[in-house]
């Protein structure tokens, strides 16, 4: 193996290291709305700092959007990234706000730190 077979493991450290908030793997419909449209989403992940989002429409990196969960409150946000159908979304919100939306599944998510 050469060197450029090898994987970039400083890379995957400071993107581990970037996350300032545990994430915890779901599977929850959801709704994202840019501008005045809103299309039908599924959350595969969360955290108190963002979410990555399946949907079925291309966006761009640095669209203002809000992610709606669970009939919960609209959480303002921006995509980080985007890769095939998936976005990451980066909470505009404070993480006590997240923390407060979803204080009945802290628990269960273990996301609360």
């Amino acid at each position: 193996m050469t060197t450029q077979d090898m994987p970039d493991i400083e890379a995957d450290n400071d993107a581990a290291n970037r996350r300032g908030f545990k994430r915890r793997s779901v599977l929850w419909p959801a709704t994202i709305s840019v501008a005045s449209y809103d299309f039908s989403c599924q959350v595969w992940n969360l955290s108190l700092g963002g979410a990555r989002v399946r949907v079925d429409i291309p966006l761009r990196v640095g669209a203002e959007v809000s992610l709606s969960v669970m009939s919960r409150a609209s959480i303002p946000a921006v995509i980080a990234w985007t890769e095939d159908e998936a976005l990451g979304l980066a909470f505009q919100a404070d993480s006590d706000e997240i923390r407060s939306l979803f204080e009945d599944r802290l628990h269960i998510l273990g996301i609360d730190g």
